[in-house]
């Protein structure tokens, strides 16, 4: 699915008072800048239009930048990904937006959520699911770069880890990180390792009996 967005270019002149006005009539200022534009290019937001779309994507999704002038003519229209988000620190709301615009043909770093699916088995036996990286840095070209990288931890063990090295990861993507990093890992509880460690404490003086019943019977 293409996420379109629209914007108009902004003057920079007065640009304090310029921004007060904006956000008042309901507008989001923004800036686009990256390896794919010559120069930094000032923007404006339609605020409840934006905002809209802002709760379906992430960092990592790819945009449709789509700039026009004053007078409705397209200026830019390019791949995009939201670099920054400024929150109104009282309100939380967002008071500005920074757009990188990468080049078509050079591989870029950016961050990417992990998505876990399934249930451990080390859960289903009393582990604990411990995430250690929410998130990693993906190296790609922009149009392959993944919204999302998909963790399946069904057959994770207690005491199990999965790595960076056992990520199925799209063709052209790579985790910019050590193969041997863990991401995840199913923690054993204390409580269940004394209960082990118990069980076999209890098992050994059977053991231990049945040896001496042996030796009776063969005297």
């Amino acid at each position: 699915m293409e996420h379109v967005v629209n914007a108009q270019l902004r003057s920079i002149v007065g640009k304090k008072r310029a921004v007060r006005r904006l956000r008042a009539q309901g507008v989001i200022p923004a800036i686009a800048y990256g390896p794919g534009v010559d120069k930094p290019v000032s923007l404006a937001l339609e605020k409840n239009s934006f905002l809209k779309l802002f709760k379906e994507i992430t960092e990592s999704t790819p945009l449709t930048l789509v700039v026009k002038d004053e007078n409705g003519k397209e200026v830019l229209k390019h791949m995009a990904f939201i670099k920054m988000v400024q929150y109104d620190k009282v309100t939380d709301e967002v008071r500005h937006i920074d757009f990188y615009i990468p080049e078509a043909h050079h591989k870029m770093k950016i961050n990417v959520s992990l998505h876990i699916v399934g249930k451990a088995i080390g859960v289903e036996k009393g582990g604990i699911l411990e995430v250690l990286h929410h998130e990693v840095v993906v190296e790609a070209l922009p149009d392959r770069i993944p919204e999302t990288i998909e963790i399946d931890v069904t057959n994770l063990d207690l005491g199990d880890s999965l790595r960076v090295k056992d990520v199925k990861l799209p063709e052209g993507v790579k985790i910019d990180m050590e193969p041997e990093d863990v991401l995840i890992t199913i923690v054993v509880p204390r409580g269940l390792e004394v209960e082990e460690t118990t069980t076999a404490e209890t098992s050994e003086p059977e053991v231990l009996k049945k040896g001496k019943k042996e030796e009776e019977e063969e005297k």
